[in-house]
């Protein structure tokens, strides 16, 4: 959602009439501004969220007025293991599967030849497009967009973790839903009770999330279609159906082909030091810098090794405005892992809030953006290949938390409204377009080490390990005082995220260091609420504190 902020203030009614042209500058060099800076940002910020609140009062919206319990969300186990069970064993599965349509794209040009209600996820505008007017449609295929999935199970009876990564912008929990749904009676049948499904946050890919389609049409028509027959059918988004419907089924048969699949064998773990890789775009400088890889040695002759990733790094390649599909350095990892070492790949993100990719080992001296990104890739799977790894006990704990929190940002409560984003909600108040967000996240234990939480959106590592900004150092001049979530696991386990798992609600900002968005924030603009770190944090306590039980 990092696609809109710009542009989308300007053409959400106005900012010169906001005011906001008074407010000054954020500093250049990252300072916390000035008491009179900050109130002149807060005047504008109250101007535009009361605008776009009222805007929403007047648009009608197909949003329940309670929460809804949803028969796909699945808890997770029933109990904890604190040692393997008697006999116990690893077992997992994998499978991988192309998203694209046929007819997309010309199979020897690459040039796309599909219709024009599809749409490149990442940026609000494109290359050669002028804003609002032409529709940011793809111009040529460079890589494949796909899914993988891994079926993992330590064989205690205790039930089946499964795991999907999707190549995509972003996904809500509107579709891991649908999914789950999809899934409904081949999951009480292999006793599956946990189903996941994440993106890699692409930023050149086609849009599933629905932001990049016409903006002015599912503002501004959106509401009156509402009101027509059907009309819900109809509404403006940059999610084609077709593709949606195509991207839900794909993945739910890749989490059948895995676990169908699944072999007995020994799982190791390991990483690499990714320090010079990555780089931290805001302050305070906090990230995950391991590569992180389980590898699934199966029994069997003949099967193929797999590696399980876990690395926190935008993959933003190509810039936020291409118009040419890729999967960015991730795909090159998955092809590397394919054709050089033999093995099976799939990635899961990390905690990347403002995380990126750093080019210099790997792609200095390229060409063009897409050569560097396949070198960076190709380098990070050489890499992997380095790790000195150490086989996990097979013990497998997972339990999720559903919850709740308030979507304090009226721009992100017009794009629901508007049905542009779908995800799953309910209406706060009887009058008014306040809404809470439903979302969710888990705890996971694998083999006596380790411990994995599940982020539903784009989190701040220091939520994960802690270091945030002290009261002088932080934008609202407050100290945030809070347990960070590696401390809340249990026992002595080194903590791991997953992120943007099952959900894409957001950023996830540590409360006291939330800027004002009107001038500055990337990420303030990308942000559904203000709450979204002191919820997350509550539900993840809740689940850890019942796993000590």
């Amino acid at each position: 959602m990092k696609i809109w902020y710009k542009r989308a203030q300007v053409l959400l009614l106005c900012m010169a009439f906001l005011g906001a042209g008074a407010a000054p500058a954020y500093a250049a060099d990252g300072e916390r501004p000035s008491a009179i800076t900050r109130f002149g940002y807060d005047i504008a910020d109250a101007a535009l969220r009361g605008l776009a609140w009222g805007v929403g009062l007047l648009m009608p919206a197909d949003i329940p007025r309670e929460f809804q319990e949803s028969p796909d969300f699945l808890p997770g186990m029933a109990a904890f293991l604190d040692q393997p069970a008697a006999g116990a064993k690893w077992s997992l599965g994998y499978a991988s599967a192309s998203l694209l349509l046929p007819g997309l794209f010309d199979p020897k040009t690459g040039d796309y030849i599909g219709p024009n209600d599809i749409f490149v996820g990442g940026g609000l505008v494109g290359n050669g497009q002028r804003l609002f007017i032409d529709r940011k449609t793809p111009t040529k295929l460079l890589d494949d967009q796909r899914v993988s999935a891994t079926a993992l199970s330590d064989g205690s009876g205790r039930g089946t973790a499964v795991f999907a990564s999707v190549d995509g912008y972003a996904l809500t929990s509107y579709d891991v839903r649908i999914i789950r749904g999809l899934l409904r009676e081949f999951a009480k049948a292999k006793n599956i009770v946990s189903i996941n499904v994440g993106v890699l946050h692409q930023h050149s890919v086609i849009d599933i999330l629905g932001m990049n389609g016409p903006l002015l049409g599912a503002l501004f028509l959106n509401p009156l279609i509402r009101l027509l027959p059907q009309g819900w059918a109809n509404l403006y988004s940059g999610r084609n159906p077709a593709f949606m419907k195509n991207l839900q089924e794909t993945t739910a048969q890749a989490i059948k082909d895995a676990v169908n699949g699944m072999e007995k064998g020994v799982l190791y773990y390991g990483y690499a030091d990714a320090t010079r890789y990555v780089h931290d775009k805001r302050a305070p400088l906090v990230l995950d810098t391991k590569l992180r890889r389980f590898r699934f040695d199966p029994d069997k002759e003949g099967v193929a090794e797999t590696w399980l990733v876990n690395f926190a790094a935008h993959a933003v390649g190509l810039g936020a405005t291409t118009r040419e599909i890729s999967s960015d350095y991730p795909y090159f990892m998955w092809q590397r892992a394919q054709k050089k070492y033999g093995v099976n790949f799939q990635m899961i993100q990390g905690p990347q809030l403002a995380i990126t990719t750093d080019y210099r080992e790997f792609g200095e001296g390229l060409d063009t953006g897409y050569e560097r990104l396949a070198a960076y890739g190709r380098g990070m799977a050489d890499l992997l290949s380095t790790i000195e790894d150490q086989p996990v006990p097979p013990l497998l704990n997972v339990r999720h938390a559903e919850y709740s929190m308030p979507v304090d940002n009226p721009l992100h409560t017009l794009l629901f409204r508007s049905g542009m984003i779908q995800s799953t909600g309910y209406q706060r108040c009887l009058i008014g377009p306040d809404m809470d967000l439903v979302t969710e996240t888990a705890y996971m234990e694998i083999g006596d080490k380790l411990a994995v939480a599940f982020g539903p959106g784009e989190i701040d590592p220091i939520l994960a390990f802690g270091g945030a900004s002290t009261a002088e150092e932080a934008y609202t001049g407050k100290a945030y005082e809070f347990t960070p979530m590696k401390d809340m696991v249990r026992g002595k386990r080194e903590l791991m995220v997953f992120g943007i798992l099952n959900d894409h609600s957001g950023y996830y900002l540590v409360p006291n260091d939330i800027h004002n968005f009107v001038l500055f924030g990337n990420e303030e603009v990308n942000a559904a609420s203000t709450q979204a770190a002191p919820a997350l944090l509550a539900a993840f306590k809740e689940v850890t504190d019942w796993a000590k039980k």
